[in-house]
Parts: C-alpha cells; structure tokens; sequence
C-alpha cells in the first residue's frame, strides 16, 4: 500500500493489546507494516498475520482496527482468538441469531467481544456464573476468567433515541441497587450458614447419642428446619440474582 493514510487510535490501542508494543511505537508500526501489505478485500489489507481493517475517506484510507489472524481450532470446535475461547455453541447462535456464516462466526464474536463493556457479574445462565458484556444490543455471556465467550445473544426490544438515555440511566441504577442487595444479602447468609452447620452438626451428634425418644424427634426437627431455612436463603438468592439477570439485559435493549 502506497496511498496515504490516517491511523485511528482505536488501530492503536489494538496493537497494544495483541503485540505487547509500547502506544507511543504504535502509530509507526502500523505505518510500517501497512506499507508491507496485500489488499485482500475492499476494507481489509493483510501482512503476515496481521489484517489491517480500513475505511475509505476521500483520497486518504483510514486505519480502522488491527487483527490477528490464524485462528486455533480445538477438536470440540471450539475457537481460540488471542487466548479468548469462543464456544462452538457461540458460533452456532451467532450464526443462527445474526446471520453471521460459520466460517467468519469466530473472528465476529471476538470484534464484538473487545468493543464491549461489561454489563454485570455474577450473572447466571442455568448453573453458569459468569459476566455479561454488551454493545450496540448484542450481549455476550462470558466466564468468570473472561477468557471464555459461551453464548451470544440480542434483545429485540429497542428504545426511541430520545428515551434511551433516560431509561439506561434509571436501569443502571437499578442495577446498582439489586447488586448491593445480592452482596448484603449473601455476606448476611454467609454468617448464618456458618453458626446453622455448626448447630446442625451438635443436634445430629446429639441425635446419634441420646436414647430418648422425644430428644431424637426434636434433634431430627431442629436438623429438618435448619436445612428448610438454608433452602429457603439460597432460592432467595437465586430470584434475586435472576432479578439482577433480566435488569441486565433490559440495559442492553436500551
């Protein structure tokens, strides 16, 4: 490429990240290696394992992101990108849910997952704890490490401009207020559960030594309330993360 070009910072900040390279390096790096390259379609040039992606702006191509390629394919079809793995099952709902063809699904989740932010953690899927991520409606679910991208997925509900402001102000509130609870709540359980396992295990100690018939029907009730009550705190919890979960994703739809 010999045209002359603009290198935007986001082009930067990605070579930063995927090279290890200094930002003050970044910007002649790109220079360097961009000169070097091959155009391989209308917006993309490739040099090595690098693929610079471009926008066109009057006489003048601007450098618009910087992408490692050679992706590693595990044996369950899994992908791994720059040490993110995206599930199989990713793909398949990128695919199936955006259109997006298998072949590029991988590559796609990725861009999507590093122009994200991180919504909320400690979001459950099925018995999965981990992170949600969105950006421009799209939400990713993310292991606890980060280093994992399970699903994807979108919320067709959308806002008119002139109330999405408002109304993500209002729910990430909300979402801060349900997250202080969950903390409350399981910091106050975390002390209950201790000094309940403790007593559990003096009645059932008791229930095993005694030989009255009345002491070991009030041990047996005392064990059977405290494990109802433990029960009880953790599907509480449960609707309260569950409640944290659907504020989530209505901050995602705005």
């Amino acid at each position: 490429m010999n045209e002359p070009i603009r290198i935007t910072t986001q082009a930067q900040v990605d070579v930063v990240k995927l090279f290890g390279i200094e930002y003050r390096h970044a910007h002649s790096w790109i220079n360097a290696n961009i000169r070097k390259s091959e155009r391989v379609s209308a917006d993309v040039y490739r040099y090595g394992e690098v693929e610079f992606v471009t926008q066109r702006n009057g006489q003048r191509v601007h450098i618009q992101r910087v992408r490692r390629i050679g992706n590693e394919t595990t044996t369950n079809g899994d992908v791994i990108i720059d040490g993110i793995t995206i599930r199989k099952h990713a793909i398949e709902r990128a695919n199936e849910r955006f259109r997006i063809p298998k072949s590029f699904a991988a590559q796609w989740i990725y861009d999507r997952f590093r122009e994200s932010e991180l919504v909320a953690s400690g979001v459950f899927s099925g018995d999965n704890e981990g992170h949600l991520f969105a950006v421009n409606g799209i939400a990713l679910a993310v292991a606890p490490d980060m280093k994992t991208i399970r699903t994807v997925m979108y919320n067709t509900k959308r806002f008119p401009d002139s109330l999405s402001a408002k109304i993500s102000e209002i729910t990430a509130k909300e979402l801060r207020k349900i997250e202080r609870k969950i903390n409350a709540f399981r910091k106050r359980l975390a002390v209950q559960e201790a000094a309940l396992i403790v007593e559990r295990a003096e009645r059932a100690f008791d229930l095993v030594r005694t030989r009255s018939v009345a002491k070991r029907m009030a041990c047996q009730a005392r064990i059977n309330a405290i494990d109802m009550f433990i029960a009880e705190q953790k599907r509480e919890l449960a609707m309260l993360i569950e409640e944290k979960k659907r504020i989530a994703h209505t901050l995602i739809a705005v």
